[in-house]
């Protein structure tokens, strides 16, 4: 008998190419689909449901370069206590590779991003514990994450036609993802599951966010004003569960992202905000973060008492800009008949509007000042969000009531050229990447009022230069979007008065000053900028924005001669984000009005 060693030869296992538009089921289960028409019959003849075909895939992914990695979140912070692949095979539904990959970075990406100025319950825990139990929840995010990644590849571009959403493979991938949300909370209308109304509210806001991010306002403020008519309603009816149970708190955590989503929203409808705050400044919450409770407290014998906690002041700070934006956001741009013919009931408004911001900065300035020393960096960022904010409120609540008195606006120059020093300080503590977009108030409407308002144009160029170097978005507020505006009312500011002045064109204008994190569109220049420097630069950013308004089809030439000269087409700077309803009461569309009132060029 002949005996060998060497093990016998192992028949190598023929290699098969799975088909990327096979069913869902199939791909899960990582097999060869027959690809049969409405139900496959390696499901049918297994008795498996065949899930059905997604008419959008993904592209393929690329591999990781310097410019384009992916953050890695602590599973702490996640709060996945076995990391993300457990989550991911926890799930009662077959999981398709692209719904895998988004799921993972919405983990890994998304919700870091959402937790960079204040931290969340909502996104911590609640949001990724729903969504491996709620399948709407998890279509709602794995959309979400899909147009988050494609958005952020690319720049954070202003909102997209929507034929040309059609050619792009994520936004209709996404697309698939939110119909299967809204089709399975259809189907569950009628359900009593008392759990099915935090699903409702959950999915709304990922819609919300998911709008946003794709400059879909229409389609997000309807979503927003949907969610907040539950919460409003359950407000009126008292029925927000006790803050000590599991249900009430989870309750508080979508009611406090949808106030944020609320207060920011009213510089854009005035519908908002619709709902009440949980925490008037005369009444400090207390929280203790270990057991989960708050009590709300009244001490009338000293209002002014510091904050003891970050939480504490940023409950107060946002019952405040609440305040302050339901005054100052329809009276932005006002013009001076307008303020003549109310000036009475504004100017009453706007003193108690003051008043309340005294109050909030004699608790927040001695927080501020001894505590921020033990904060750790992330509540050291949400301190000094909320002391930008204070400096930069005081330029827009009494702004307001000037009009075009540039004069009395140049009293403001040294709170507006703060605000742009606060901005850099604070885009400095991020150390290797910014946030994206984020449902809490940031540096935007500060910088905006700084770029549109300022009487000194290297505060505006200035301003400008930060918006362009950080694309991102805060809620409704869009980096871009505000920065274009300001760079047109700068652009148009300066014409008329080379046009007004002789001489102006040599005047300079920026001195130069190294260092500094703007630049890009504006910023601090290393060399000192005249007036005809500045107007070449804008001119040439203009010129840009005409490309890709004419590339992206939301502007035509106005004859078919491709040797139409660009600078020649006609344009409406609104046509940059598109038709979209109302968007002449937007507060930044008045703002920019009224900077360019009066203008050479204003269309």
């Amino acid at each position: 008998m002949h005996s060998s060693s060497q093990p016998a030869a192992t028949k190598p296992k023929p290699s098969r190419t799975r088909s990327r538009a096979g069913c869902r089921t199939c791909r899960a289960r990582r097999i060869k689909c027959d690809e049969t028409p409405v139900a496959c019959r390696n499901c049918s003849s297994t008795g498996r449901q065949c899930d059905g075909y997604d008419v959008h895939r993904l592209p393929p992914k690329l591999k990781p370069t310097g410019k384009n990695k992916t953050l890695t979140a602590p599973q702490k912070l996640l709060g996945l206590a076995g990391g993300p692949s457990q989550a991911l095979d926890r799930l009662d539904w077959t999981m398709t590779s692209d719904e895998r990959r988004c799921v993972a970075y919405f983990q890994h990406h998304t919700v870091p991003t959402l937790l960079e100025f204040f931290d969340s319950t909502l996104w911590q825990k609640l949001v990724l514990q729903l969504s491996r139990s709620e399948p709407p929840v998890y279509h709602a995010i794995v959309a979400l994450s899909a147009i988050h990644e494609n958005s952020e590849a690319n720049g954070m571009p202003l909102a997209t036609p929507t034929d040309l959403l059609a050619e792009n493979p994520w936004h209709q991938f996404a697309q698939d993802q939110l119909a299967r949300a809204i089709t399975l909370l259809n189907r569950r209308s009628a359900s009593q599951d008392p759990r099915f109304r935090e699903v409702i509210l959950v999915c709304c806001l990922l819609f919300v966010l998911a709008d946003l991010l794709r400059g879909q306002y229409d389609s997000g403020f309807a979503h927003l004003r949907s969610g907040l008519l539950i919460l409003q309603e359950l407000q009126q009816h008292g029925e927000f569960g006790n803050r000590a149970s599991s249900r009430g708190l989870v309750e508080q955590c979508i009611f406090t992202a949808f106030a944020h989503l609320d207060i920011l929203a009213s510089h854009y409808d005035r519908i908002f905000p619709m709902l009440q705050p949980l925490h008037p400044l005369t009444q400090p919450s207390s929280h203790d973060r270990t057991t989960t409770t708050t009590t709300t407290t009244t001490n009338p014998k000293s209002p002014t008492q510091p904050f003891q906690s970050l939480h504490e002041a940023r409950a107060a700070f946002d019952t405040l800009l609440r305040t302050s934006y339901r005054f100052s956001a329809p009276s932005m741009g006002l013009t001076a008949p307008q303020i003549s013919a109310n000036y009475a009931a504004l100017q009453t408004q706007q003193h108690a509007v003051w008043s309340e911001a005294n109050l909030f900065a004699q608790r927040f300035r001695p927080f501020y000042r001894h505590a921020y020393p033990h904060l750790t960096a992330k509540e050291q960022r949400g301190a000094d969000i909320i002391n930008l904010h204070l400096v930069s409120l005081r330029v827009c609540l009494h702004s307001c009531l000037l009009g075009s008195n540039r004069a009395a606006l140049a009293h403001y120059r040294a709170d507006l050229e703060k605000t742009c020093e606060l901005v850099e300080a604070l885009m400095a503590t991020f150390p290797d990447h910014r946030p994206s977009f984020t449902v809490d108030t940031g540096v935007l409407p500060p910088l905006y009022l700084a770029a549109i308002l300022c009487d000194d144009y290297r505060v505006r160029w200035r301003a400008i230069g930060l918006m362009r170097s950080w694309p991102h978005r805060e809620g409704p507020f869009d980096s871009n979007w505000l920065a274009s505006l300001a760079e047109e009312a700068l652009l148009l500011d300066l014409r008329g008065r080379c046009v007004a002045e002789v001489g102006f064109l040599a005047v300079v204008l920026v001195p130069g000053r190294k260092g500094g994190v703007g630049g890009g569109g504006g910023g601090d220049a290393e060399e000192d900028l005249t007036a005809d420097d500045l107007l070449r630069k804008l001119q040439g950013i203009r010129r840009r924005k005409l490309e890709m308004l004419l590339r992206t089809k939301r502007l035509q030439k106005p004859t078919p001669d491709e040797d139409v000269e660009v600078d020649a087409v006609g344009w409406d700077p609104l046509d940059a984000v598109g038709p979209v309803k109302g968007m002449g009461s937007w507060s930044c569309v008045r703002a920019f009005n009224a900077a360019t009132r009066g203008s050479p060029g204003v269309y």
